[in-house]
């Protein structure tokens, strides 16, 4: 490329430099005084600019020039723009007010149909459960039922029956499966339910056979509710014996990792369940950690907690004491606080539970139990639970025995009157007495009667799972009694049970929320009862798909960069762009059902990790309380492209409560440009007026629709498959040209949804097979933009042989148009270029409006109101999608209408990166100054193009592309920061898992302890005798598998460098010694960790002043120029010049708290809240139908219970042990 002239003068300016650098004094007298100037100074001239600074803005100039020329004649801009004008596109006014009420308006619809249809098989139940006549010996001898474990199915069951089981197999019918779409292809059978079974509960027992056969009568409404709404997902009922009945029946899917485990499923364990049954909690337990606790005292008490600890749902706050002489919190950190049960706090628990050093000391149960009320006590007043009594507060006793009289601090805090500091907290006391051999029972018992509790003996790990779950009973009994309402509750996300993130396909991970309604069992009002307790029927449940709430909120008229999301009473979000279940890691983020709404939102006033702004609060704290509200011009960060790129953006905050629901639903719409949309007529009607056929606006294969909106769909998903979102499409354009063409909606409004009152409907009209719905809205834009952008994306031909040489110069292949109604077209200039993995552009970009290029031009359109066009590189790390490199560039349209203007459309193409490399260099290699400045060829300068976050798009050294540029000047991109050319944002990842990597022990530290030395001298003669005694045995048996002269052919080959196959290395003998201690590496552990991202964003308005050469203190002089109709920067950096050593990255970073996981989120705890409403605490009857242990039942009335305290208080004596 160069003379060997130019290269001789490059190297001996080279050395000069060297020569310079090298006397400090002459450099000094040369160059002048720089160091004096204060870091954010600029030292370039102001005034007039410099030749070089001309020669570089010429460069800039004709390359942006060629580009835009290239842009404009490939992509039609300008045509498609006349387009939307010659057919009168409107551009309308969007008010976020109207917009959130008629987007709750109908998720609300549809999540009262969930509600309505788990009514109807909670009113069946308490039904056919009151009628039922039950024959035990029938029962025993001829029933059979489909067993969601143990029945067959071609051939197969999902778990075989143990020894002694085997003669029972006839009770189990034979399944008939078919793999259903709708729910997710998994084999069902949509005419039966079945029923699982947990491993330690008997399906033979009288009271588990009896559910399982009057629980049959529940299939007919299964299928009803089903018929009536094919978009319910799975249909349940879980009874209090553990018995789960599911429709459709189906095999069940086993997530052990060891197949010989025990199936512990528990449905009574799951949150709908707990949730429906208890309510919220704020529960404190007290473990006894005095010197008794040993041995399997102490392993079992750990498994008792374990066990309680799963029974806890986001909505309870709990914590853990462990006393003995002394009461003292198990986490520090959290002293006097109780925590979120959430799954991350939950393990935190198990972890320090498990960790927790030898049981010593007296125990203290009066200073514990004095702790545990002071704490609840805090919470009973903060949530002012005297006025409203629906508060469940519960204190859990796990210890071995107990030897005080603990009456005083009853008295105190549960059996006052308010006299002399006295209250009534009605907090309820359970206790777990632990061991065979075990004193004083009557003592443990009373603390459990006396206080609305519980009394549980534990003596085997057995019986802890069952033991634990009696509490549920008991908090439930008054919301049995009151025998009126049956609240329907909501829980928070979880993923489908049969999804795997492992082995799925599926874009976005299967999260499910559930809403259950407690059933009750009215035996006990009977009569003749004989077994009179107030107790639980089950559940009815069903699951919603979160994607089903999101695909009911209108995405297409919430815009480009709008979105939508849901908040639960605690502030979690459940919908949300910015919710990633699934880490980078490709495993469940364990707090994803947990993630804080302040996690996912960014806001330009939150400057540190974890510290919230007061905006964000305010707008949190009102969703929280379900109001109707809206924030609007909040500065936000808006991240984007896998949180790589960032810019300052304003938005407007829109929600509204969801009904009968702790949910609230919200939007997001840009401020500036989210105010208005092109709105378009009846386009189907018009076109079937005009005799045009709707599909030929759909001809070809180059075409794709969003895949998660819903344009029309099929109610049944079985029998109506579609490959591919198109294939369904097509199908319904053509029934539109029909005369009897309707537009059903998906949860159309029926007279019971008029009524008033609150009558159920559980008739509800049945569906067709062929039934189906549509969003008539969506579907006409979708026509319009079709219309619109049909003539363009016709054959191609080139308009003069000029511009066909400018677009082979560029290696331009690829054109494509993108709309609001999330319709994307492509074209192939040249023809379609067949490739090896059968994708093309429309493979990887299907989204529309949500692509990074979609969304860059919109922004880019906002930011300087031009005709400017976007381009960027794949990103270094992603994949590649050509077998070259490929520059995309993209340009928003924005039709103006009555003074306004609306995003329509983005267009764009795609071409050779290696091309315009080549052309960039070809322009940037002539000298426009008479050398004043080193052209881009010369090796004394470095030229950069970057774009508008600082990513290089054309390097000299070709592996830059896709990669920070200050990773390689990061000298020059500090300078530019603090010249304001380009602006630094902090954005925080709080869904990170970080790999922790196993701590390497100090061989010096090994050596300073003698007992260290002597274990490890004992290790080494263990296995060098070991060892020998092999060897001695292997000749000793003479070697019988082989002789001496035999080859021995290995069949593992070592894979050298290249993939190529090399001779394995020569087995030494030390290599089986070695062996003997070699432990198989540890599957990794991956702990949440916080991540800092500081990213970049241009500011074009800083460039304008420039007009030379920028100096900095310690930075290579650089010159810097807008390359004109773009987001690229063309930087000049004069590498011959010293500088610091500077390495700025994009990358994120883990971010090192002052304090250790998980005290940095304690702050969280005391986010506002809201309690679930309609919660039952207390009843007047609730002592005459419980029990409170399992010894005896303690019938103490209430003319009793004073004699009973005084007793208790004088003749037992107050000590402690």
């Amino acid at each position: 490329m160069f003379g060997l002239c130019e290269k001789l003068m490059t190297h001996f300016a080279v050395i000069l430099t060297a020569f310079f650098l090298s006397q400090p004094l002459l450099l000094l007298l040369i160059c002048g005084p720089h160091g004096g100037t204060s870091p954010s100074a600029s030292t370039h001239w102001a005034a007039e600019a410099s030749a070089a600074d001309e020669a570089v803005g010429k460069w800039a100039t004709q390359f942006g020039d060629e580009l835009f020329a290239l842009a404009q004649k490939i992509t039609k801009s300008q045509e498609i723009k006349e387009k939307y004008k010659e057919y009168n596109a409107r551009v309308e006014l969007k008010n976020g007010t109207e917009l959130i009420k008629s987007i709750t308006k109908n998720v609300g619809r549809m999540l009262a149909r969930k509600m309505d249809a788990v009514r109807c098989i909670q009113e069946r139940a308490e039904s056919v459960n009151e009628n039922f006549e039950f024959n035990l010996t029938y029962a025993l001898q001829n029933f059979t039922y489909i067993s969601s474990k143990f029945s067959k199915f071609n051939g197969n069951s999902s778990e075989e029956l143990g020894p002694n089981e085997e003669e029972f197999a006839w009770m189990y019918r034979d399944m008939e499966l078919n793999p259903d779409t709708h729910f997710y292809n998994t084999p069902v059978d949509t005419e039966h339910s079945s029923v699982h079974v947990p491993s330690n509960i008997w399906d033979r027992s009288k009271r588990v056979l009896k559910t399982i056969m009057w629980s049959e009568h529940l299939d007919e409404v299964f299928r009803q509710n089903y018929q009536s709404d094919p978009a319910l997902s799975w249909q349940y009922f879980g009874s209090d014996t553990g018995i789960l009945r599911h429709y459709p029946a189906a095999q069940w899917t086993d997530t052990k990792t060891n197949p010989d485990d025990a199936d512990t499923y528990d449905c009574r364990k799951r949150s709908w369940y707990i949730e429906t049954a208890t309510c919220s909690k704020d529960i404190v337990i007290l473990l006894d950690h005095s010197g008794s606790m040993t041995g399997f005292r102490n392993h079992i008490a750990k498994f008792t907690i374990r066990s309680i600890l799963d029974t806890f749902s986001n909505n309870d706050f709990f914590t853990i004491l462990q006393y003995s002489n002394v009461t003292k919190d198990i986490i520090p950190c959290f002293k006097g606080a109780l925590v979120q049960a959430t799954p991350e706090n939950i393990e935190v628990f198990n972890q320090k539970i498990e960790k927790l050093g030898l049981p010593e000391g007296y125990a203290n149960l009066t200073l514990a139990y004095e702790t545990a009320f002071q704490l609840l006590q805090k919470y009973y007043d903060s949530r002012h639970c005297s006025a409203n009594s629906t508060c469940n507060q519960a204190i859990m006793l796990v210890t071995d025995g107990v030897a005080g009289n603990t009456t005083e601090v009853f008295q105190k805090y549960n059996w006052g009157n308010g006299e002399n500091g006295t209250s009534r907290m009605n907090t309820r006391i359970f206790t777990y007495l632990l061991g065979k051999e075990v004193t004083k029972v009557r003592e443990i018992q009373w603390m459990a009667c006396l206080n609305r509790g519980y009394y549980s003996h534990v003596q085997t790990l057995d019986e802890v799972h069952e033991e634990v779950l009696k509490y549920v009973d008991v908090i439930a009994t008054p919301l049995v009694l009151q025998n009126e309402q049956h609240p329907p509750t909501w829980t928070h996300a979880f993923t489908d049970k049969t999804y795997d993130p492992k082995t799925s396909n599926e874009r976005r991970p299967r999260l499910m929320i559930s809403v259950g309604v407690p059933a009750f069992d009215r035996f006990y009002r009977q009569p003749n009862s004989t077994n009179p307790r107030a107790r639980l029927l089950g559940v009815a449940g069903t699951d919603v798909p979160v994607e089903d709430i999101d695909k009911l909120t209108l995405p297409y008229k919430l815009g480009v960069n709008g979105y939508s999301f849901v908040v639960s009473n605690n502030g979690y979000v459940l919908l949300h762009p910015d919710l990633r279940p699934i880490g980078t890691n490709g495993k469940m983020n364990p707090n994803y059902n947990s993630i804080d709404f302040t996690e996912v939102e960014h806001l330009f006033e939150d400057q540190s990790p974890r510290e919230p702004g007061e905006s964000i609060l305010n707008i949190r704290n009102a969703m929280v309380r379900h109001q109707s509200n809206e924030f609007k011009s909040i500065s936000v960060k808006f991240h984007y492209d896998k949180m790589r790129r960032v810019s300052e953006e304003k938005q407007d905050y829109f929600f509204a409560p969801l009904p009968n629901t702790p949910f609230t639903l919200g939007i997001v719409m840009p401020t500036e440009y989210g105010k208005t949309w092109i709105k378009v007529g009846e386009e189907v009607d018009k076109n079937k007026h005009m005799k045009i056929n709707i599909p030929d606006f759909f001809i070809g294969d180059n075409w794709k629709v969003h895949p998660d909106w819903v344009y029309c769909k099929y109610h049944y998903l079985e029998g109506h498959e579609f490959k591919t979102p198109e294939d369904e499409l097509r199908e319904f354009l053509g029934k539109m040209m029909k005369n009897d063409w309707k537009w059903p909606e998906q949860y159309a409004e029926d007279e019971s949804d008029w009524d008033d009152k609150d009558d159920l409907n559980c008739g509800r009209k049945t569906l067709g097979d062929d039934a189906y719905y549509c969003n008539k809205e969506l579907v006409n834009l979708l026509i319009f933009d079709a219309k619109v952008t049909n003539s363009s994306y016709g054959v191609w031909r080139f308009e003069s042989k000029e511009e066909r040489q400018l677009i082979e110069r560029f290696g331009a292949d690829l054109r494509f148009v993108a709309t609001m109604s999330g319709l994307t077209r492509w074209q192939f200039i040249f023809g379609e270029v067949e490739v090896e993995t059968d994708r093309e552009f429309g493979d990887y970009h299907t989204t529309a409006i949500d692509e990074t290029w979609y969304k860059s031009a919109i922004l880019q359109h906002h930011e300087d109101r031009s005709e400017s066009f976007v381009y960027s590189v794949k990103h270094y790390d992603d994949p590649m999608e050509d077998s070259e490199v490929k520059v995309t560039a993209s340009h928003a349209i924005f039709p103006r209408d009555g003074g306004k203007e609306a995003p329509a459309c983005v267009v764009g193409f795609q071409f050779s990166h290696a091309r315009m490399w080549e052309r960039f260099f070809n322009i940037t290699a002539v000298d426009h100054c008479n050398h004043c400045q080193s052209i881009c060829t010369d090796d004394d300068v470095d030229c950069v193009v970057i774009d508008n976050n600082a990513y290089v798009v054309i390097g000299q050294n070709i592996n830059t592309t896709g990669k920070f540029f200050g990773e390689f000047h990061g000298d020059v991109m500090a300078a530019m920061v603090d010249q304001g050319i380009f602006l630094s944002i902090e954005v925080y990842d709080y869904q990170e898992q970080c790999k922790e990597e196993p701590g390497a022990g100090s061989d010096g530290h090994g050596l300073l302890h003698p007992l260290r030395l002597l274990s490890l001298g004992w290790k080494w003669l263990v296995g060098r005798l070991f060892f020998q005694y092999q060897r001695i045995q292997w000749w000793a048996d003479g070697a019988p598998f082989m002789e001496y002269t035999d080859e021995i052919e290995d069949e593992y080959v070592a894979v050298g460098d290249g993939g190529k196959a090399s001779a394995a290395k020569p087995k030494d003998d030390s290599d089986d010694e070695n062996a003997l201690f070699d432990e198989p590496e540890p599957d990794p552990i991956y702990n949440a960790c916080d991540m800092r991202s500081t990213l970049y964003a241009l500011q074009p308005a800083a460039l304008a002043n420039i007009n030379d050469v920028v100096e900095a203190p310690s930075t290579r002089p650089f010159w810097v120029k807008k390359i004109p109709n773009s987001n690229l920067v063309l930087v000049v950096v004069n590498v011959l010049m010293p500088s610091r050593s500077v390495r700025l990255t994009t990358e994120p970073q883990r971010v090192e708290h002052n304090i250790d996981f998980p005290c940095y989120k304690l702050n969280m705890s005391f986010y506002e809240r809201r309690r679930i409403e309609e919660c039952y605490t207390e009843h007047e009857d609730e002592e005459l139908y419980t029990y409170c242990g399992n010894a005896s039942r303690l019938g103490l009335t209430l003319q009793l219970l004073p004699l009973t305290i005084i007793l208790m208080y004088f003749l037992t004596p107050s000590f402690m042990r």
